[in-house]
């Protein structure tokens, strides 16, 4: 477990050392945001790294032009599992915004999604009787920031998508 911990912080600080250079780089270019892309794998564990994609005309229900909800992440790892062998699993999610805005309000579809294990509510809360979580308690992601979330059951939930954004 501590050197899977270890893992996760060494490949955590790499991951946002290449955020702060890529970031630095694209900021430069009004038209260039960040995106993950499946790339590197540590044990059972799977990182995603970054890569940049133009950015979208499009809008959304954004009050601000200046992000969409594409510029918020969601990534997921697989993590040991449980004593009782069941799998668990990390989800970060993180802002992306290439012209550095903060975003909150940030709302998930989560249709379906169940743990064994009890998730922070201020990180991650479903909203009762509607398939739609809310992220960091609705409070902003600054530009680069993250939350993360472990999880445990049978099988990786695949269906995680922004719902909205309020960018701020």
């Amino acid at each position: 477990m501590r050197t899977s911990l270890c893992k996760i912080m060494v490949i955590t600080a790499l991951t946002f050392g290449l955020l702060f250079m890529v970031s630095h780089n694209g900021l430069q270019h009004d038209k260039i945001s960040m995106e993950f892309k499946p790339s590197v794998s540590v044990g059972n564990t799977t990182f995603l790294a970054w890569g940049r994609k133009l950015l979208n005309s499009g809008g959304g229900t954004e009050a601000n032009s200046q992000c969409s909800k594409n510029d918020i992440r969601i990534t997921q790892g697989t993590l040991p599992p449980q004593p009782s062998g069941i799998p668990t699993y990390v989800v970060e999610i993180t802002n992306t915004c290439a012209t550095g805005c903060a975003i909150g309000g940030i709302v998930v579809y989560c249709v379906g999604f169940t743990s064994a294990n009890l998730i922070n509510p201020t990180i991650f809360r479903h909203f009762p009787h509607k398939d739609l979580c809310l992220v960091n308690n609705g409070a902003p992601l600054k530009f680069g920031a993250m939350v993360s979330f472990e999880y445990t059951t049978t099988f990786m939930y695949k269906s995680f998508s922004v719902s909205s954004v309020t960018c701020l």
